[in-house]
């Protein structure tokens, strides 16, 4: 093969050094595009990071900007934390549901 570029190998470097996993199956990291690739690499240090906002961009469509201001707003940390008074107000067959649409909506 050839036509690599040096900053193509290094991040393809960095990216079997950030997914060692030997798993067959394919990762969601696998399924973005390179441009998502290289974001995650550049701005997240922790593979438990990088997996989940990989896993998050793929659920919800994430545009590579969108990824972007979802990483530099700490997503991870505000993912189910909104004030809500569901406990309360619904009975416990419509709690789930009224969570999941809420964080759903949260992060489009």
């Amino acid at each position: 093969m050839r036509g690599f570029s040096p900053r193509n190998l290094k991040y393809m470097r960095a990216l079997a050094q950030a997914f060692p996993q030997l798993e067959i199956v394919q990762q969601p990291v696998a399924q973005l595009p390179w441009s998502h690739v290289v974001t995650l690499l550049d701005k997240l240090d922790d593979s438990a990071q990088r997996l989940w906002y990989a896993g998050k961009s793929l659920e919800h469509g994430w545009s590579r900007s969108v990824l972007t201001v979802q990483i530099e707003t700490a997503a991870h940390v505000r993912t189910g934390k909104a004030v809500t008074n569901f406990a309360d107000r619904l009975p416990p067959a419509q709690l789930g549901l009224a969570r999941d649409v809420l964080k759903d909506s949260l992060y489009l």
